[in-house]
């Protein structure tokens, strides 16, 4: 399967088209002020001044520039255009004569290039050549390719060729991901080689202890990694360059592998609302069924990353229960990472919160505040969520290769024009389940696919392994249809101790939460009732656009520390989509309650 251009698929209303319109407004123009704050842009000249540039200060800058590019080739800004400009020009006029970049190692350690292996030079590197393919792709400017293509030069000499670096494979993978891209982009050999260098050394030339170490993913060959550890970023960003490579070489060994380790993610390892990586203290994956609930990390970046290597997936094999993961995070654990002012962001997103302990721990190594800032030491999030957003009509459509085989992987309002076919949808996601399709196929005869949502519980006739089937030649008929999302409870696996006795609810693709500034009760010793009696409601007011009332009881606040006798109330519990949280003050925050 392939995917289409954003040249192809543009958004054109609705709930994403509204967040696609906040980004341009708002994120990328705060993301750049912020970094413009602290430094980061001003780094890019490679002059020896405060503050110091950070090892990976590069990759942050490099995920704007690309956010900038797919922004600009679909509306015009004239100060995102100029701080484009000014940014691209200061990294080519700052390329070393041997075709090295990094604005932290040639001002500052220029005896050390290439190492320590986790100082994120690669990385680096790949953001800005991911950044170099959407410059080429969308607004047709060349400059940070031909920049990639020394640079590239220079590592391939270094690492192939001599290999007199200290390391053979990067610390933080995502070079793999670029170099695929550029590949992708320019059909030139050298990327795909490698790529595939790096894919392929991993877990072979790591010294003993590295190899000890599941955090940075080489502790085995990549293909004999079944089961998803370490660094949820890191591993993520590795994996979606190993299905990548999987559908470019036809390698079935690299389809399986990454397929089990998908398997081992959404059934061992994932959050209810898509995020991962539970351990706070390697930001990334427990043991099976670890998923603690007051100290769960989901790092925004995590969750975007998963939504690639859910995209991957569906290029590769078809099924749908990879677009099924997709929509889950994107409306869950990537949503909540963005305010809905569009200007601050969640590093890490907790799934339950209680604010005397989040305030215990303020300051501590890999601790999190209960609300949002606008820039981090470490901010590779916001950037992140600037690009994706810019990218997301990509993932809404995919074809064959033959152009026979159209699908619909998520409901999201957009036009689609391309050779083969010309399509509209019209959504009114996440809130109702109703989706109108209208397509023209130009007089051939095609086989349409549209996802059935895991969540919805409707019948079709036409319903074939998770998706509804039509073959015929389109003339601009219109498909309406209704997934009609429902309340529904959810209950996690036993063996997930702090939430084995315990329910959760989803409305559609949201998952949903009860936050303190709803709930002026004691939110954890509030239990919920029979949900027959539940009421929802759709409200105009931003952060809290739909909530669902449920019966519940709550224990009043005894006098004494300890008693042996308790007095509960009834009470009206109000749930919000989790993604909504934390845009009214700090509060208390809960997803899992149990029954009575």
């Amino acid at each position: 399967m392939e995917n289409f251009n954003l040249f192809q698929v543009k958004l054109t209303g609705g709930f994403f088209a509204e967040q696609q319109k906040l980004n341009a407004d708002v994120t990328l123009h705060s993301v750049y002020e912020r970094f413009a704050e602290t430094g980061r842009f001003k780094a890019l000249k490679c002059k020896n001044e405060e503050p110091h540039a950070h090892i990976y200060w590069d990759s942050d800058v490099a995920k704007w520039i690309e956010a900038a590019a797919y922004l600009l080739s679909r509306k015009e800004d004239a100060s995102i255009r100029a701080r484009y400009e000014e940014a691209v020009c200061d990294i080519i006029a700052n390329q070393c004569e041997n075709g090295y970049f990094n604005s932290h190692f040639q001002v500052y350690e220029p005896e050390n290039v290439f190492t320590r292996r986790h100082d994120h030079e690669l990385y680096c590197a790949g953001h800005i050549f991911e950044a170099a393919v959407a410059a080429s792709e969308y607004l047709h400017d060349d400059r940070l390719l031909a920049f990639s293509e020394k640079y590239v030069d220079y590592i391939y000499e270094r690492f192939v060729v001599k290999q007199d670096t200290f390391f053979t494979t990067p610390g933080h993978e995502e070079i793999e991901i670029a170099l695929l891209r550029l590949y992708t982009l320019t059909k030139k050999e050298k990327y795909k080689e490698l790529a595939a260098f790096f894919l392929d050394m991993r877990g072979k030339t790591e010294n003993a202890q590295e190899k000890k170490d599941v955090r940075f993913q080489s502790h085995l060959p990549v293909r004999e990694q079944t089961t998803a550890v370490g660094h949820a970023v890191r591993a993520l960003y590795l994996y979606t360059a190993m299905a990548d490579m999987a559908q470019i070489e036809k390698d079935e060994t690299l389809k399986n592998v990454v397929e089990s380790l998908f398997e081992d993610i959404v059934n061992h390892k994932m959050y209810i609302t898509g995020g991962v990586g539970a351990d706070p203290l390697k930001e990334g994956f427990a043991s099976p069924f670890d998923l603690p609930l007051h100290n769960a990390y989901c790092e925004t970046c995590a969750a975007i990353a998963f939504a690639f290597f859910c995209d991957k997936l569906s290029l590769l094999s078809g099924d749908k229960k990879y677009a099924d993961i997709f929509e889950r995070v994107l409306y869950n654990g990537i949503l909540a990472g963005i305010s809905r002012s569009g200007d601050k962001f969640f590093y890490a997103n907790p799934i339950e919160v209680y604010l005397p302990r989040i305030q215990r721990n303020a300051g501590r190594p890999h601790s999190f505040p209960a609300k949002r800032l606008q820039v981090f030491n470490t901010s590779c999030c916001p950037p992140n969520v600037c690009r994706f957003f810019e990218r997301l009509p990509q993932y809404v459509w995919y074809s064959d290769v033959s152009n026979s085989t159209l699908v619909l992987s998520q409901f999201i309002s957009c036009a689609l024009h391309s050779e083969f076919v010309d399509a509209d949808v019209v959504s009114d996601f996440p809130y109702s389940g109703k989706v109108r399709i209208k397509i023209h196929s130009h007089g051939q005869k095609i086989l349409f696919k549209v996802r059935k949502p895991e969540w919805s519980d409707e019948t079709f006739d036409n319903e074939k392994d998770g998706y509804l089937v039509y073959e015929q030649v389109f003339d601009g008929e219109e498909l309406i249809l209704d997934f009609k999302p429902t309340l529904k409870k959810v209950y996690a696996n036993a063996q997930v101790a702090e939430a084995a006795d315990k329910v959760a609810f989803t409305f559609g693709p949201l998952v949903l939460c009860a936050e303190g500034a709803d709930n002026p009760l004691p939110l954890f010793s509030t239990r919920i009732g029979d949900i027959k009696d539940a009421k929802l409601t759709f409200r105009a007011d931003a952060p809290t656009p739909f909530a669902a009332y449920l019966p519940a009881r709550y224990r009043e606040n005894e006098n004494g520390l300890y008693a042996y006798t308790k007095t509960e109330k009834d009470c009206t519990l109000t749930l919000i989509p989790y993604f909504a949280w934390a845009n009214r003050g700090e509060n208390d925050m809960r997803i899992w309650f149990a029954e009575y």
